[in-house]
């Protein structure tokens, strides 16, 4: 039974001290929050080269979403995910978001920054619509836009998990074997 616990306590001691999970990005009226991503054992040079890297393999036109690049210290991307966020409004709704995404570096850690610079309807056209109109005045979410603040949340911290992964070499690993 000793044994058991010891085991048990040092399996959770390891997991606390090696294991860190990525920082979830999270919707507010005032915007989204940036995170720090730690990155330890990596220079701001290296985050900085393979940022530029992840930005190559993400993108379908990685030379016209890159808007901001000072060598070292941080990148600047204007970007758009179709489908980002989807809720049902009598209809089910789906819409596109464009954003605007800031990567700034430092030796083992970058801050990431997201910011929304609109929807976009099934059209193609932008809607009138922005985050802040997901809040009430008191700040809490609107009961039918839970469903949509909750889709682009998972949406957006799908690419900062992506980009996380990439610059600290989880994925490498898994694309060397092919």
């Amino acid at each position: 039974m000793k044994k058991t616990l010891l085991l048990l306590i040092a399996i959770v001691l390891y997991c606390a001290s090696f294991c860190q999970e990525t920082p979830k990005l999270k919707l507010t009226p005032e915007g989204i929050e940036s995170v720090t991503l730690n990155v330890d054992g990596l220079s701001a040079s290296e985050i900085y080269n393979k940022s530029l890297d992840w930005i190559q393999e993400t993108y379908k036109n990685p030379d016209e979403v890159l808007k901001a690049n000072i060598e070292n210290k941080k990148i600047r991307i204007d970007g758009f995910s179709p489908d980002a966020l989807s809720f049902k409004n009598m209809v089910v709704i789906n819409w596109g978001v464009s954003y605007t995404l800031e990567i700034s570096f430092k030796d083992g850690r970058c801050r990431y920054d997201y910011d929304i610079n609109y929807f976009t309807g099934s059209d193609g056209g932008r809607t009138i619509i922005t985050y802040v109109d997901f809040y009430k005045k008191n700040g809490d979410i609107r009961k039918s836009y839970l469903p949509a603040v909750s889709s682009l949340e998972n949406t957006i911290n799908d690419l900062l998990l992506n980009y996380y992964n990439y610059i600290s070499g989880k994925t490498d690993a898994a694309n060397e074997d092919w």
